[in-house]
């Protein structure tokens, strides 16, 4: 951190020689960390023609004669840090270095990025790489590098989109949101940003607008930005979205706090909210070019995986508007990012896989696709509607008690996920063989042709219990309910 290189220099100064083991405890960091610092100190003390020095038994100190300069420079980044927020972490390095790069208007090289990040400039190609690893999700952006640095390419929209999308989903709590804002525009602008934060569910409520938390401070940010980015002269081009009632508020909001929203910027913002994920009231409902395409795609699914997502009224109108506002978000040229990104994939890999067959359909319908995190959104919708039970026979020939028993215990063992049609012998069976997801039997069942798809556990009459928890995990692979 930028305070505990402050600590370590000052400890350095103060002291004819610290030995690695008492600058570790004076910090409570490590060999290797402290090993870090020094480095990073150094190659910032190189503009003053100055540096820390290591002894042959493993201490630090710097000379006598290279003090004074270096006192100097300490008091300057003591001065420095009560003046402006600065990153204390790698993390907060990248959050800053990606933000602080969109306001650039000319190339910055890997130096000035330093300086401003007081950070390395091996730190800053660390960095660098994290940022063009992240405007990989951005569509139309790419981080471009030249003799005199890098800079951001894109559209001013697709830049909007990025950064107000990327700060929204890098600040869980106010306090990394006031650290970003403060490092890029001081503490004034921050105030600003709180008050249309404070207005805008109001002002979204009298419209009937009803965004989702992260949504209200996404939003919250797409007018900041365009505030921010129109008083650094980065203009939004001309756009035909119509300008709603819900905008023309928020420029009144925005002139309470001494801003203009143009009418370029309104229309840029109508769109935004569009696109925005919203929390969903029963009888919402999409248009039936995007009611047609859900149904077409939920069709599909049931057809390949044996699901019944089409019969569900509810779904279908909830998932028509999330597509609606997907594809307003990927023609606009941004998305949103799923933070739980990783976990879907790890407990929803089914509905992960049903959710990828939209991208046939958009492909098909709009000739676009959407990336992963959406994909995985409409995943997390198919989950919550899942409600396939798999049907089961039990055959028993040992009377109505015994399978009476059979039943009760499958039932309570394995709730919702199983639907038992009845009880049947292995005669009868064979005269009538059910069509049917799961056969029960304490006997081999022989002489009989079954359907392929049909799963077949053989159990002991009284039904141990490592025989009931192989049906239930064979039910939550396959209906997923939990």
């Amino acid at each position: 951190m930028y305070s505990r290189k402050i600590r370590l220099l000052r400890a350095i100064v103060e002291n004819e020689s610290l030995s690695s083991q008492e600058l570790m405890e004076k910090l409570s960091i490590g060999q290797r960390t402290l090993r870090s610092e020094i480095s990073e100190l150094n190659e910032m003390l190189r503009k003053a023609n100055v540096s820390i020095h290591s002894g042959s038994g493993g201490g630090y100190y710097v000379k006598s004669s290279e003090k004074p300069a270096i006192q100097k420079y300490l008091e300057g980044m003591i001065r420095q840090s009560k003046r402006i927020v600065l990153p204390e972490t790698s993390n907060e390095r990248f959050l800053f270095g990606f933000t602080w790069l969109f306001f650039r208007r000319e190339p910055v090289s890997i130096q000035r990025a330093a300086e401003k990040l007081c950070a390395s400039n091996t730190a800053v190609l660390h960095t660098k790489k994290q940022i063009q690893d992240t405007l990989t999700w951005y569509p139309g952006l790419q981080l471009e590098t030249g003799t005199r640095g890098m800079w951001i390419n894109g559209s001013e929209a697709e830049k909007r989109h990025a950064l107000a999308q990327f700060i929204n989903y890098s600040t869980f709590g106010s306090i990394m949101m006031e650290r970003i804002i403060t490092f890029l525009f001081g503490a004034g602008p921050y105030e600003d940003y709180m008050t249309l934060y404070r207005g805008l569910p109001e002002i979204l409520s009298a419209h009937g607008c009803r965004l989702i938390d992260k949504s209200i401070e996404g939003f919250a940010l797409d007018p900041f930005i365009t505030l921010m980015r129109t008083e650094n002269g980065f203009l939004v081009e001309e756009q035909a979205f119509p300008v709603c009632p819900c905008i023309e508020a928020v420029a009144e909001l925005a002139e309470k706090v001494g801003y203009s929203l143009s009418v370029r910027d309104q229309a840029y913002l109508a769109e935004c909210l569009s696109a925005k994920r919203i929390l969903y009231t029963l009888g919402k409902t999409a248009p039936k070019e995007y009611t047609d395409t859900t149904r077409e795609f939920l069709t599909a699914v049931d057809e390949e995986f044996g699901t019944e997502y089409r019969h569900s009224p509810e779904l279908c109108g909830k998932l028509s508007v999330h597509i609606q506002k997907m594809l307003l978000r990927i023609q606009g040229g941004y998305f949103e990012t799923n933070t739980i990104l990783e976990e879907v994939f790890s407990r929803y890999g089914r509905e992960m896989e049903m959710a990828q067959r939209v991208n046939c359909i958009l492909d098909k319908r709009y000739g676009i696709t959407a990336n992963i995190h959406e994909i995985s959104y409409i995943a997390i919708y198919l989950r919550a509607y899942s409600s396939r039970k798999l049907k089961a026979l039990i055959l028993c020939d040992l009377g109505e008690g015994i399978a009476d028993n059979m039943v009760r215990q499958i039932t309570h063992y394995c709730g919702e996920g199983i639907q038992i049609l009845g009880i049947s012998s292995l005669t009868e069976y064979r005269m009538n063989p059910l069509a049917v997801d799961i056969l029960i039997s304490p006997f081999r069942i022989y002489n009989v042709r079954l359907p392929e798809k049909t799963k077949v556990f053989y159990v002991d009459y009284l039904l141990k219990e490592t025989q009931l928890k192989k049906i239930q995990d064979y039910l939550l692979k396959n209906t997923h309910i939990e």
